[in-house]
């Protein structure tokens, strides 16, 4: 098999432009189709996609065979690629939660049907019919809505915000200034059933997002006064994304030495100079409430409530989202689709700003008119 640098180079050799104004149909991925989707990849991202599957044919094929990627694409009668999305194995520790995206249009193609015919695929075809996806989640850019449009009717729901999180660099082609802000939505197909421990210091914040879906939860609150056990251990999975600034932490079990290990990524983080550090934190423990009164007087604020995140590999299934910035940073544009998307963003603004307040830590600005979120157009799917 030859490498991802050997891969890349051919791409490039081969590189040519696409036929405009051709009929564009969606389909399932074919291996053949591997180096158009690779072609789209490398238009897009150049060399700098995290992962090898879209520049390596057969590493794609095969991860299209079992079932960690359900590849959509887009094509025309020439046999050209002129658009790709996914359904595929991402950041929740939850193996049957999935990521929808990795939606990319050749730059002939913007102004046509490609990214809605490849969207009407994946919904008519792959969500809540794939074995062993439970649920799904997606992230929908800020500074425009048309990501976020294509959530709407599928069953998607707003339930947090990661402001700031991509570098402007990462959308230069769209015009973006500053760093961009994603909405996180979560579509369930199956709820699951387990405990919720709601941390006290953000209680208010959980309990306005719990409505959002028919949940089955033994839910308590968890206040900063109930520790760990002693000698427990916390249990961290910590990812670095050089390109975007940032730092996650899945944090499944909380031990006693969360707050050692919590300082500990953040100084790593500083180190690195990142813009930013995610903690997702598993809400099965009853001492989840010191965990996050740790990350609140840190410098942390809510970003968001995310169900089914951990699954049946936390203590239990669902998660929540703390943001810290690292340092001030310029944030693109706030758009929302709908208003419940505008309701999420204020909550998460809010919190952040509180967060500049009373610790003095470092926050995003520009901030818009948080009473003018909705883009005229926009419906409200609250």
């Amino acid at each position: 098999m030859s490498t991802r640098a050997e891969n890349v180079a051919a791409l490039r050799a081969s590189y040519a432009e696409l036929v405009p104004g051709q009929k564009v149909e969606a389909r399932l991925f074919a291996p053949s189709d591997a180096p158009g989707v690779g072609r789209l990849f490398l238009q897009v991202y150049g060399d700098d996609y995290p992962v090898d599957e879209p520049y390596v044919p057969e590493l794609l094929t095969e991860a299209n065979a079992t079932g960690r990627i359900h590849t959509v694409v887009a094509s025309v009668p020439d046999g050209s690629i002129v658009g790709q999305g996914a359904v595929f194995r991402s950041s929740p520790p939850n193996t049957r939660m999935y990521e929808y995206g990795q939606i990319l249009v050749d730059k002939a193609y913007r102004n046509s049907f490609a990214a809605y015919r490849l969207h009407q695929y994946a919904f008519k075809n792959m969500f809540g019919q794939l074995d062993g996806v439970d649920a799904m989640y997606a992230e929908a850019v800020c500074h425009h809505i048309v990501t976020q449009k294509m959530s709407a009717n599928s069953n998607f729901f707003e339930c947090g915000l990661e402001l700031g999180l991509m570098p402007e660099a990462a959308y230069a082609g769209e015009g973006a200034d500053g760093r961009v802000s994603c909405l996180l939505y979560i579509r369930l197909d199956d709820a699951g059933q387990g405990p919720l421990a709601i941390p006290a210091c953000w209680r208010e914040q959980v309990e306005a997002t719990l409505p959002t879906w028919p949940l089955t939860r033994n839910i308590s609150v968890s206040g900063p006064e109930v520790a760990a056990p002693a000698g427990s251990v916390s249990a961290l999975d910590v990812r670095h994304f050089a390109f975007a600034g940032v730092t996650r932490v899945q944090v499944a079990s909380i031990g006693a030495d969360f707050a050692q290990c919590a300082a500990r990524e953040i100084a790593a983080a500083r180190q690195r100079e990142d813009a930013m550090v995610q903690f997702f934190l598993c809400l099965g423990e009853g001492w989840t409430g010191q965990a996050a009164e740790t990350l609140r007087q840190a410098g942390g604020f809510f970003a968001g409530f995310l169900p089914q995140w951990f699954g049946a590999l936390g203590s239990g299934p669902d998660g929540m989202l703390v943001q810290l910035y690292l340092k001030p940073a310029k944030l693109a544009p706030l758009l929302a689709h709908s208003e419940h998307g505008a309701t999420v963003i204020r909550r998460v603004v809010a919190d952040m700003l509180r967060a500049g307040r009373e610790f003095g830590a470092p926050v995003g600005a520009p901030l818009p008119d948080m009473d003018a979120l909705v883009k005229p157009g926009g419906k409200s799917s609250a």
